[in-house]
């Protein structure tokens, strides 16, 4: 199974890894190591994130700042 797409309970909240860097993150929260703000589950593009989730990963790989 794919990491991304796992997730998991803890006290009643949702948490996965993250789509851009793999940090365990709250879902719907902002990546403590990367900034990227997770829009659920599936981690569409849009919504908070001004750049798409593939852009960020290129950008975490290159070392530029996710915004």
């Amino acid at each position: 199974m794919d990491r991304s797409k796992k997730t998991w309970e803890i006290d009643g909240y949702l948490w996965l890894h993250c789509p851009v860097c793999g940090t365990e993150v709250m879902d719907y929260d902002i990546c403590d190591v990367c900034r990227w703000q997770n829009t659920g589950a599936f981690n569409i593009d849009g919504g908070p994130n001004k750049m798409t989730l593939a852009e960020a990963k290129e950008a975490y790989v290159k070392g530029i700042p996710i915004i």
